[in-house]
Protein backbone atom coordinates (compact mmCIF):
# COMPACT_ATOMS: atom_id res chain seq x y z
CA UNK A 1 0.00 0.00 0.00
CA UNK A 2 1.17 3.54 -1.09
CA UNK A 3 2.51 5.52 1.99
CA UNK A 4 0.89 8.58 2.59
CA UNK A 5 2.38 12.11 1.29
CA UNK A 6 1.59 13.54 4.77
CA UNK A 7 4.70 10.90 5.77
CA UNK A 8 6.98 11.69 3.27
CA UNK A 9 9.66 14.56 3.03
CA UNK A 10 10.39 16.45 0.41
CA UNK A 11 14.24 14.83 -2.17
CA UNK A 12 16.38 17.94 -3.79
CA UNK A 13 17.96 17.21 -7.20
CA UNK A 14 18.36 20.98 -8.14
CA UNK A 15 17.19 24.39 -8.83
CA UNK A 16 16.82 25.64 -12.32
CA UNK A 17 14.58 28.75 -14.28
CA UNK A 18 13.30 26.58 -16.47
CA UNK A 19 10.43 23.66 -16.58
CA UNK A 20 10.34 21.99 -19.93
CA UNK A 21 8.06 19.20 -19.98
CA UNK A 22 10.29 16.39 -19.83
CA UNK A 23 9.85 12.79 -18.15
CA UNK A 24 12.78 11.48 -15.38
CA UNK A 25 13.39 8.12 -14.77
CA UNK A 26 14.05 6.70 -11.67
CA UNK A 27 14.22 8.36 -8.37
CA UNK A 28 16.44 8.56 -5.62
CA UNK A 29 14.37 5.47 -3.55
CA UNK A 30 13.34 4.38 -6.72
CA UNK A 31 9.30 4.54 -5.33
CA UNK A 32 8.03 7.99 -6.07
CA UNK A 33 8.34 9.72 -9.77
CA UNK A 34 10.19 12.99 -10.04
CA UNK A 35 7.99 16.42 -9.92
CA UNK A 36 8.44 20.71 -10.36
CA UNK A 37 7.84 22.79 -8.45
CA UNK A 38 7.55 26.58 -8.88
CA UNK A 39 7.97 29.51 -7.03
CA UNK A 40 9.38 33.03 -7.56
CA UNK A 41 10.43 32.34 -11.06
CA UNK A 42 12.44 29.54 -9.62
CA UNK A 43 11.89 25.44 -10.43
CA UNK A 44 12.83 23.01 -7.85
CA UNK A 45 13.36 19.40 -9.22
CA UNK A 46 12.23 16.76 -6.45
CA UNK A 47 10.42 13.67 -5.21
CA UNK A 48 8.47 11.93 -2.29
CA UNK A 49 10.86 10.29 0.14
CA UNK A 50 9.92 8.30 3.20
CA UNK A 51 10.61 10.33 6.71
CA UNK A 52 11.31 7.01 8.30
CA UNK A 53 14.14 6.46 6.04
CA UNK A 54 15.59 10.13 4.51
CA UNK A 55 14.56 11.71 8.03
CA UNK A 56 16.81 11.52 11.08
CA UNK A 57 18.04 8.02 9.98
CA UNK A 58 19.73 9.43 7.20
CA UNK A 59 23.06 9.92 8.62
CA UNK A 60 23.02 6.69 10.11
CA UNK A 61 21.86 5.15 6.36
CA UNK A 62 25.01 6.93 4.76
CA UNK A 63 27.20 5.06 7.25
CA UNK A 64 26.17 2.02 5.45
CA UNK A 65 28.34 1.80 2.21
CA UNK A 66 26.45 -0.39 0.38
CA UNK A 67 22.98 1.79 0.51
CA UNK A 68 25.25 4.72 0.23
CA UNK A 69 26.72 4.00 -3.22
CA UNK A 70 23.34 2.78 -4.65
CA UNK A 71 22.15 6.16 -3.26
CA UNK A 72 24.70 8.24 -4.45
CA UNK A 73 24.20 6.60 -8.48
CA UNK A 74 20.86 7.32 -8.33
CA UNK A 75 21.00 10.93 -7.26
CA UNK A 76 23.44 11.66 -9.88
CA UNK A 77 21.33 10.04 -12.71
CA UNK A 78 18.44 12.28 -12.08
CA UNK A 79 20.67 15.17 -11.95
CA UNK A 80 22.32 14.29 -14.62
CA UNK A 81 18.88 13.52 -16.97
CA UNK A 82 17.53 17.41 -15.54
CA UNK A 83 21.02 19.15 -16.68
CA UNK A 84 20.47 17.68 -20.23
CA UNK A 85 17.52 20.07 -20.15
CA UNK A 86 18.02 22.80 -18.22
CA UNK A 87 20.66 24.98 -16.96
CA UNK A 88 20.81 23.28 -13.07
CA UNK A 89 22.31 24.29 -9.94
CA UNK A 90 22.62 20.84 -8.36
CA UNK A 91 21.67 19.54 -4.69
CA UNK A 92 24.08 18.40 -2.70
CA UNK A 93 23.43 14.58 -1.93
CA UNK A 94 21.08 14.33 0.89
CA UNK A 95 19.09 17.29 0.79
CA UNK A 96 15.56 17.24 2.39
CA UNK A 97 12.94 19.31 3.23
CA UNK A 98 10.44 18.41 5.49
CA UNK A 99 7.50 19.59 2.68
CA UNK A 100 6.26 21.71 0.02
CA UNK A 101 5.50 24.65 2.08
CA UNK A 102 8.98 24.61 3.37
CA UNK A 103 10.27 24.12 0.16
CA UNK A 104 8.33 27.05 -1.12
CA UNK A 105 10.08 29.30 1.08
CA UNK A 106 13.66 28.20 0.46
CA UNK A 107 13.01 29.03 -2.85
CA UNK A 108 11.00 32.67 -2.20
CA UNK A 109 14.27 33.58 0.27
CA UNK A 110 16.68 32.33 -2.52
CA UNK A 111 15.40 33.56 -5.48
CA UNK A 112 17.82 36.50 -6.23
CA UNK A 113 20.76 34.52 -5.25
CA UNK A 114 19.47 31.57 -6.81
CA UNK A 115 19.07 33.77 -10.13
CA UNK A 116 22.44 35.20 -10.26
CA UNK A 117 23.97 31.88 -10.00
CA UNK A 118 21.63 30.32 -12.93
CA UNK A 119 22.99 33.06 -15.26
CA UNK A 120 26.78 32.54 -13.74
CA UNK A 121 26.37 29.12 -14.86
CA UNK A 122 24.23 29.40 -18.44
CA UNK A 123 25.76 27.05 -20.67
CA UNK A 124 28.42 25.42 -18.84
CA UNK A 125 29.41 22.23 -17.47
CA UNK A 126 31.90 21.40 -15.15
CA UNK A 127 35.33 19.20 -15.33
CA UNK A 128 37.74 17.48 -12.96
CA UNK A 129 41.06 16.79 -14.32
CA UNK A 130 44.24 14.93 -12.31
CA UNK A 131 47.83 14.73 -13.49
CA UNK A 132 49.66 11.35 -12.23
CA UNK A 133 53.16 10.85 -12.33
CA UNK A 134 54.24 7.65 -14.09
CA UNK A 135 56.01 5.52 -11.68
CA UNK A 136 59.85 4.93 -13.29
CA UNK A 137 60.56 0.95 -12.79
CA UNK A 138 64.01 2.05 -12.94
CA UNK A 139 63.98 3.63 -9.33
CA UNK A 140 65.83 0.93 -6.94
CA UNK A 141 65.68 1.18 -2.98
CA UNK A 142 68.12 -1.41 -1.75
CA UNK A 143 67.64 -2.06 1.96
CA UNK A 144 69.00 -4.89 4.40
CA UNK A 145 66.29 -5.71 5.52
CA UNK A 146 61.90 -5.37 5.25
CA UNK A 147 61.76 -2.40 7.27
CA UNK A 148 64.79 -0.73 5.99
CA UNK A 149 62.82 -1.07 2.88
CA UNK A 150 60.18 0.98 3.90
CA UNK A 151 62.07 3.48 4.94
CA UNK A 152 63.69 3.96 2.45
CA UNK A 153 60.81 3.98 -0.05
CA UNK A 154 58.89 6.54 2.45
CA UNK A 155 61.86 8.42 2.12
CA UNK A 156 62.08 8.83 -1.23
CA UNK A 157 58.26 9.66 -1.74
CA UNK A 158 57.96 12.20 1.27
CA UNK A 159 60.80 14.59 -0.56
CA UNK A 160 58.07 14.58 -4.27
CA UNK A 161 54.67 15.23 -2.39
CA UNK A 162 56.49 18.38 0.09
CA UNK A 163 58.47 19.95 -2.39
CA UNK A 164 56.54 22.98 -4.23
CA UNK A 165 54.28 22.50 -7.13
CA UNK A 166 56.35 21.46 -10.33
CA UNK A 167 56.63 24.48 -12.54
CA UNK A 168 55.17 22.42 -15.80
CA UNK A 169 52.23 21.90 -13.09
CA UNK A 170 51.85 25.44 -12.90
CA UNK A 171 52.35 26.33 -16.36
CA UNK A 172 49.46 24.03 -17.03
CA UNK A 173 47.05 24.78 -14.90
CA UNK A 174 47.09 28.23 -16.11
CA UNK A 175 46.65 26.84 -19.83
CA UNK A 176 43.55 25.78 -18.20
CA UNK A 177 42.68 28.63 -16.63
CA UNK A 178 42.93 30.44 -19.50
CA UNK A 179 40.13 28.49 -21.29
CA UNK A 180 37.50 27.82 -18.30
CA UNK A 181 34.88 30.10 -16.97
CA UNK A 182 36.36 29.36 -13.09
CA UNK A 183 38.37 26.53 -11.15
CA UNK A 184 38.00 25.49 -8.03
CA UNK A 185 40.99 22.83 -5.68
CA UNK A 186 39.46 19.77 -4.96
CA UNK A 187 41.11 18.82 -1.93
CA UNK A 188 45.00 18.42 -1.14
CA UNK A 189 46.87 15.53 -3.18
CA UNK A 190 47.25 12.83 -0.23
CA UNK A 191 49.22 9.90 0.12
CA UNK A 192 46.16 7.75 -0.85
CA UNK A 193 46.94 8.28 -4.09
CA UNK A 194 50.61 8.73 -4.10
CA UNK A 195 51.06 9.38 -8.18
CA UNK A 196 48.35 12.29 -8.16
CA UNK A 197 50.62 15.40 -8.50
CA UNK A 198 47.78 17.78 -8.98
CA UNK A 199 43.86 18.03 -9.09
CA UNK A 200 41.45 20.65 -9.41
CA UNK A 201 37.89 21.36 -11.23
CA UNK A 202 36.76 23.33 -13.82
CA UNK A 203 33.68 25.43 -15.24
CA UNK A 204 33.69 25.22 -18.64
CA UNK A 205 31.90 26.87 -21.35
CA UNK A 206 30.47 24.48 -23.78
CA UNK A 207 31.84 26.52 -26.55
CA UNK A 208 34.92 26.39 -25.51
CA UNK A 209 35.24 22.78 -25.27
CA UNK A 210 37.62 22.43 -28.88
CA UNK A 211 40.14 25.26 -27.43
CA UNK A 212 39.69 23.20 -24.07
CA UNK A 213 40.57 19.42 -25.81
CA UNK A 214 43.69 21.19 -27.84
CA UNK A 215 45.28 22.13 -24.41
CA UNK A 216 44.90 18.56 -22.66
CA UNK A 217 46.34 17.21 -26.10
CA UNK A 218 48.80 19.44 -26.23
CA UNK A 219 50.43 18.53 -22.93
CA UNK A 220 49.53 14.99 -22.58
CA UNK A 221 51.79 15.04 -25.63
CA UNK A 222 54.31 17.08 -24.23
CA UNK A 223 54.80 14.86 -20.89
CA UNK A 224 54.48 11.61 -22.79
CA UNK A 225 55.63 8.74 -20.77
CA UNK A 226 56.69 10.91 -17.81
CA UNK A 227 52.63 12.10 -16.83
CA UNK A 228 49.28 10.56 -17.50
CA UNK A 229 46.44 13.24 -17.47
CA UNK A 230 42.83 11.88 -16.66
CA UNK A 231 40.18 14.25 -17.11
CA UNK A 232 36.30 13.25 -16.05
CA UNK A 233 33.15 14.92 -17.53
CA UNK A 234 31.19 16.76 -18.46
CA UNK A 235 29.34 17.09 -14.82
CA UNK A 236 26.47 19.56 -13.15
CA UNK A 237 28.25 22.61 -12.00
CA UNK A 238 28.35 20.69 -8.39
CA UNK A 239 32.26 22.43 -7.22
CA UNK A 240 30.59 25.61 -8.37
CA UNK A 241 27.84 26.51 -6.62
CA UNK A 242 26.41 26.84 -2.80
Amino acid sequence: MRRSKKQDLIYLYGLSAETPKREISGSIDGASPVATLSESKITAWFSHVPADEFGERLATRMEDLEWLAGASVRHQRVVAQIAEGVTLIPARFGTVFTGEKSLRKHLHEGAAEFKQTLARIQGTEEWGVKVFARVQSSTQVEAASGRDYLRAKAALMKPARARELDPELKEFARALQAVAAESAPTGKVSSGQPDLEWQAAFLLRKRDRSAWDNVLRTYAERWGERREIQCTGPWPPYSFVG
